[in-house]
């Protein structure tokens, strides 16, 4: 396990509000991190929103942790009435830089063009072998055409609290297992859950 990590941020400066609606345990976060534990030069992406929480949390357990804050960008660009295309440059790491990337929910705030293009990102930057983490809102909030974004921040014992950013603006695309699946095709399904409070959890490999 490593004691201390490089970070690279390519975040915007926000101001985010500590009010956390929920909490779980996410055993789909222990799965993640422990696919890291036996590697001595581990790098993962944090796709945002940014939160110190989780990078102090990610420092204790990879050597680098790259942030790209795709939710701020994407609320951005929209705000300025850009075309979507143009966030994707954000990405623009080398081919199979990444040991682990974390999504969380950016996918439920994608049109299905967004996201392909999204996951054939991912399967570029992550090396083969790495794993992808994913999060989907649940069946409490299918009629809600545009619930208040959340930051997933990492505490003690794995444990996720949703803090939510109310600056953000982006619409939700509620999503059935099935579809989530679909949409991950380039990569291997590992393990999914479905928590205590209706967030879906997903993980994927890429072969």
């Amino acid at each position: 396990m490593a004691t201390s990590a490089i970070v690279t941020n390519r975040s915007l400066d926000n101001t985010y509000i500590e009010d956390f609606s929920a909490d779980y345990a996410s055993d789909a976060l222990r799965l993640f991190i422990a696919n890291f534990q036996q590697l001595q030069d581990s790098q993962v992406l944090d796709i945002g929103p940014v939160c110190g929480d989780n990078i102090n949390f990610l420092a204790q357990q990879v050597k680098r942790i790259y942030v790209c804050d795709m939710f701020t960008r994407l609320d951005r660009d929209k705000r300025k009435g850009l075309q979507s295309g143009r966030v994707w440059r954000h990405l623009d790491y080398p081919a199979e830089t990444f040991d682990g990337i974390l999504l969380w929910d950016l996918c439920d705030r994608l049109d299905d063009r967004e996201v392909g293009r999204l996951v054939d990102l991912c399967h570029t930057m992550i090396k083969q072998g790495g794993i992808l983490m994913l999060s989907a809102l649940g069946e409490q909030v299918k009629d809600v055409t545009q619930p208040v974004i959340n930051c997933f921040v990492i505490k003690d014992d794995f444990r996720l609290y949703l803090r939510p950013q109310p600056h953000l603006h982006l619409p939700l695309y509620g999503r059935q297992n099935r579809d989530v699946l679909s949409m991950l095709a380039p990569f291997s399904p590992v393990k999914s859950f479905t928590c205590r409070n209706g967030v879906r959890e997903f993980l994927f490999r890429r072969d």
